[in-house]
């Protein structure tokens, strides 16, 4: 099995130092080149106390070291492999390395387990979890099987057949991550409590280690995590029509917007010459008749509405809502306002605005360029794996984007994780589009075309039901102690856990007023110094008290 990390060179602080590690690496035959492997170190050999993330690992035998740093606040970090077997119910399937790091203090400080559901990207300075730089301690981060370097065997698009995907499943993520809470807890390096969280699908792997693995970790905190029932759970569509931004002037706006360009053929004429415009080398677009480009800006406007109400607060965009009498520019670049280059695409759209006048906006705006950030988790370094989900680069219904990372996703989605729809049944209500736009909608957003395109079988919801129950039950079966967070204006709240008793002992839900798609304790545009003093609260007393 050949890796691309094969070619990676392990950087050291220390020139003497690199020089010894390329000396052993050289008469190492066990095909890692450069990297480090590390040799454990007998239990009775095991001093009590440890000091850097690289002594901790060499406690461990399945651990092979990447990159060891310093961090800027002089802490110890380590990019690490671990060996895990690629069938954890069946060794002789052979094995994989799956990317980790390490941020290491203390033996007795609390150790904050994130599963990284995508990938974890390497900065100039390490970056923690906001939950574990409020908590302190250890921080523990590990990537999702299958995702960019923790590849299972031959990940060529061509070789991804339906056995290739056999492994990509919650049984087999939460065996990860208990393999490695399980290697860590061996050594002396780790005595304090455990925390296990992540946000958004790495929510969902959080809350199922607590299925799978009930009290392995103290506490278990899932930010945002959905749990669809089915391949088109109507919720969260219905939550971001009916729920996100609820009271607020400016979301009625945004779909006033949306009703006046489907009733105005005009305005769709206008549009459509802009879309267009932006591919004017595509023989297929030039040929879209203005019902296929209607369909797509539609589709369009209610994807980026959704990644707007997830990702950015509405302060941030609402004076740039189109009003009725506005320009079929501001019209279409509104309804491009999606989350991959965000600030870029405001910013110009402001300037449309400056030039036009804003007549019909809801108040006159102030902004400097750089006071907007970017989305925050979007990482630069992963865009290459990235590509939207957009009708335009579909030829049918069959027809799987090209893309990496969002490929993994869909299908454990096809699989077990369960979809969702936007709430295209109040646009056939409202008689804004037809029956036959209703089904081109449905095959554009379905999951199944994954099902189809990869041979793939969705478990007809079981799992999500059976962990919805296993939530339920946890107050009299006492099997562990769950917090999940969620934000009032995010759209996948719409597929939050029903809400527990207000007395139940073991598990809590919290929503965030202003809360976003995100777990970033520490913005506080995101969450009121209240909300996190409630979360870390309730964690603390979580870890106070065994169950």
């Amino acid at each position: 099995m050949n890796f691309d990390f094969k070619k990676r060179m392990v950087w050291m602080t220390s020139v003497v130092f690199a020089a010894v590690v390329v000396i052993s690496s050289c008469n190492n035959d066990d095909g890692l080149d450069n990297r480090r492997r590390q040799q454990p170190v007998p239990p009775e050999n095991q001093e009590q106390t440890v000091k850097t993330a690289d002594e901790v690992l060499g406690l461990i035998d399945r651990v092979t070291i990447i990159k060891d740093t310093i961090d800027k606040d002089n802490s110890s970090v380590v990019y690490f492999y671990f060996d895990q077997p690629i069938d954890h119910k069946n060794p002789d399937a052979g094995t994989f390395q799956q990317y980790c790091v390490l941020h290491y203090v203390h033996p007795d400080s609390v150790t904050v387990l994130h599963t990284q559901g995508y990938s974890i990207a390497e900065r100039m300075y390490f970056r923690q979890a906001d939950l574990s730089k409020n908590l302190g301690g250890n921080y523990l981060e590990v990537e999702h099987r299958y995702y960019k370097r923790s590849e299972i065997g031959d990940s060529r698009r061509e070789a991804r057949t339906a056995s290739y995907w056999d492994y990509n499943t919650a049984a087999q993520s939460t065996a990860d991550l208990h393999d490695i809470v399980t290697a860590f807890k061996a050594t002396n390096a780790f005595n304090g409590k455990w925390i296990s969280t992540g946000v958004s699908k790495n929510g969902i792997l959080t809350s199922l280690y607590a299925y799978y693995y009930p009290n392995e970790v103290d506490v278990y905190v899932p930010f945002c995590a959905p749990f669809c029932v089915g391949q088109e759970t109507p919720g969260i569509g219905q939550y971001t029509t009916q729920q996100c931004g609820k009271g607020i002037a400016a979301i009625e706006k945004c779909w006033t917007a949306l009703r006046t360009y489907l009733l105005n053929p005009e305005l769709q004429a206008e549009v459509a010459e802009l879309y267009k415009s932006d591919y004017p080398d595509n023989e297929k677009v030039q040929e879209y008749t203005l019902q296929v480009v209607k369909r797509i800006i539609v589709y369009r406007y209610m994807r980026f509405m959704f990644q707007k109400f997830a990702y950015h607060q509405i302060s941030e965009w609402e004076d740039v809502i189109p009003g009725p009498f506005a320009s079929a520019l501001k019209y279409y670049m509104f309804a491009s306002l999606g989350k991959d280059n965000f600030k870029k695409k405001l910013i110009a759209l402001r300037k449309v605005y400056e030039k036009e006048g804003h007549d019909d906006d809801i108040d006159d705006f102030d902004y400097e360029e750089d006071t907007y950030d970017d989305y925050e988790d979007y990482d630069e370094e992963d865009e290459k794996y990235w590509n939207e989900d957009t009708p335009e680069e579909q030829s049918d219904s069959k027809t799987v984007p090209k893309k990496i990372l969002q490929d993994i996703y869909h299908i454990h989605a096809a699989k077990e994780l369960g979809y969702f729809l936007f709430d295209w049944q109040w646009l056939l209500n409202e008689g804004l589009i037809d029956a036959t736009d209703l089904n081109e909608f449905y095959q554009w957003q379905t999951s199944k075309r994954y099902n189809r395109y990869y041979g793939v079988t969705y478990d007809g919801g079981k799992l999500m039901n059976d962990f919805l129950q296993f939530v339920q039950n946890n107050r009299n079966d006492k099997k562990c102690r769950m917090l999940f967070v969620y934000g009032a204006n995010d759209p996948w709240t719409g597929a939050a856990i029903p809400d527990p008793a207000a007395d139940d002992p073991y598990v809590k839900k919290y929503v965030v007023p202003s809360g976003l798609h995100s777990g970033h304790l520490n913005n506080t545009s995101h969450y009121s110094e209240s909300d996190k003093n409630y979360i870390i609260n309730t964690i603390r007393r979580f870890l106070s008290v065994n169950l």
